[in-house]
């Protein structure tokens, strides 16, 4: 009789044993994993801040949809000017911020998937439209240049390789409601990427009211303005980091796949920004 109750409670620790043993089992795997991205705030409408100081933009609406898919990682988003030096040294997972490649962040980051591409328009009076460098050209149009910037470099290369139709470019100082008004008056036309035009027009919505923009075709940019046109998230060059970026990356591409980058394309920045499909067939590194 005894020796039965002691077996009988023996069998009921074990399985008191047991049952807390996968309670604590079950309660690590819901642990999520704390993953923290920093971006330095802009350049709007891929990051900006709000005057309450939450963080949106089309940057930060991908790479919370990105982590929406990653249930096992818990996202937090930090504003810091150091973004890529805490990257590098790993104080943070990654960093994001509109983020194009170079040789030399190659050396120090494993690139993402690109979530964006670049886009280029070139701003008028309204009414006309001009889509490439050859239709300024054969407009007689000038435009405002500054030395080192790539979109000057670049009709600079163009006046070399066409001499006959050169585009002439007005180095100048002029302040910005000098350059609005030829702009308007037709005698100029402006060249300018999307974020710039973003900004440019919140300064200044009376005279772009009148102004309207083509976007370069990509093939165009690719081929006279800049090869580095895709925008990636950065991580730095360690084993942890290389699985979060190929995790990371495996979802971007679903988002391109499915629609998803086209549709937070439309509704942060209004035109198509998403990348290429071939940009999504090897990594960058």
């Amino acid at each position: 009789m005894r020796r039965g109750i002691i077996s009988k409670f023996l069998a009921l620790v074990l399985i008191g044993g047991t049952a807390i043993g996968l309670a604590s089992c079950s309660g690590k795997s819901n642990e999520k994993i704390k993953i923290v991205a920093e971006t330095k705030g802009s350049p709007k409408p891929y990051i900006y801040q709000t005057e309450s100081g939450e963080l949106k933009g089309y940057d930060v609406a991908v790479v919370k949809e990105v982590f929406s898919r990653l249930p096992q990682y818990e996202l937090e988003i930090k504003l810091n000017s150091s973004a890529l030096t805490d990257a590098q040294t790993g104080t943070v997972d990654f960093t994001f911020n509109n983020w194009t490649y170079n040789a030399e962040r190659a050396e120090s980051f494993y690139f993402s998937y690109p979530y964006t591409r670049a886009k280029y328009v070139i701003n008028s009076v309204k009414g006309t439209t001009y889509s490439t460098f050859d239709d300024i050209a054969a407009a007689g149009k000038k435009v405002y240049g500054t030395a080192g910037n790539n979109i000057t470099n670049a009709i600079e290369n163009y006046n070399k390789e066409h001499p006959d139709k050169a585009i002439t470019i007005d180095y100048t100082s002029a302040d910005t409601t000098v350059k609005l008004q030829d702009y308007i008056s037709g005698n100029y036309v402006e060249i300018a990427s999307i974020a710039t035009l973003t900004a440019s027009k919140e300064a200044y919505p009376e005279q772009y009211s009148q102004l309207e923009y083509h976007v370069i075709p990509d093939e165009y940019v690719l081929a006279n303005i800049s090869k580095s046109t895709t925008s990636h998230l950065l991580f730095g060059k360690t084993e942890k980091s290389d699985k979060l970026r190929k995790e990371v990356s495996e979802v971007i591409k679903a988002l391109y796949n499915d629609g998803t980058l086209k549709r937070l394309a439309d509704e942060w920045v209004g035109i198509d920004i998403v990348p290429l499909a071939s940009d999504y067939e090897n990594y960058l590194n």
